[in-house]
């Protein structure tokens, strides 16, 4: 697949004095690596609004003023001097293989509904100019809005499932005491498939086409879908124990598939309904 190399400059970005500029959802924002103490605290108070992180589980100030030092950045996306969304990374090795670990992203709720977006392709780019061929993290399984970004915006994909990674009692304000079973999500930056979704070169997901395959389980088709909620928070503000029955019932779904050779590979869905779907494939 042909596309143009993929640059800040080819996925709307404007230099300027103070970072790169972009306008998103018809409002603009300035995008910068945070170096300042100032800066970096900010992510602090967005940790605890979007979150809800205890004291334990916050990364602070003193931490992420080293993780550029790792080859990784923290990023920021600004309205005036606002911080409104932050993301960041570690640089690293596995196997003698450049890779980023994007850690955490998180946006101000009112500055949602494109803002991740922009960071990760911010933070791609970035990557990208230091070396970076992939960049990989971990995502809530229950979380659609997550996997509308990851899959069916990003490009990337998933095939590795963990248990309960940061403990039932991280974020529990957020999660009720939930089990904080991840998925592990691989992006290939550097390769063209990405490089043409980012720069919106490739086909919008076929929502109809996912909606139409068979469910996993009953059916072990090359390419099937399996169903999540459409907004866990709602369910588990709810009914705590559906929320709970939810976790246990994908966690089984996704470890047998992945056991089986499927990959997660996109996914469709949206607020107004009451699931949405990952597509498997194999």
């Amino acid at each position: 697949m042909d596309s143009p190399p993929l640059t800040l400059e080819s996925l709307g970005f404007t230099a300027g004095e103070h970072g790169w500029s972009r306008e998103v959802a018809g409002r603009p924002l300035t995008f910068r690596r945070l170096r300042t103490r100032a800066d970096l605290e900010q992510t602090e108070r967005l940790q605890r609004e979007v979150f809800g992180v205890s004291e334990r589980d916050l990364a602070s100030f003193s931490i992420l003023i080293v993780i550029h030092k790792t080859g990784g950045d923290v990023l920021g996306a600004f309205s005036g001097e606002r911080l409104v969304g932050y993301i960041w990374g570690y640089g690293g090795y596995v196997n003698g293989r450049p890779r980023l670990v994007s850690d955490m992203m998180g946006v101000e709720p009112a500055w949602r509904g494109g803002v991740g977006w922009a960071l990760k392709a911010f933070q791609a780019c970035i990557a990208l100019a230091d070396g970076f061929p992939e960049a990989v993290w971990t995502v809530d399984p229950l979380r659609a809005a997550n996997a509308r970004l990851n899959f069916a915006r990003l490009g990337a994909h998933a095939n590795e499932y963990l248990e309960d990674f940061y403990g039932s009692d991280f974020a529990e304000g957020l999660y009720a005491g939930l089990p904080s079973d991840r998925l592990v999500v691989t992006w290939p930056i550097a390769s063209p498939r990405v490089a043409a979704t980012l720069q919106g070169l490739t086909p919008p997901t076929d929502r109809a086409a996912i909606l139409a395959l068979p469910d996993y389980g009953p059916s072990t088709a090359q390419e099937v879908r399996l169903a999540i909620p459409s907004d866990i928070d709602a369910v588990l503000a709810r009914d705590p124990a559906r929320g709970r029955a939810w976790r246990y019932t994908i966690r089984t779904a996704l470890q047998r598939a992945f056991a089986a050779g499927y990959t997660i590979t996109d996914f469709a869905g949206s607020r107004d309904e009451d699931v949405g779907y990952f597509k498997l494939t194999k």
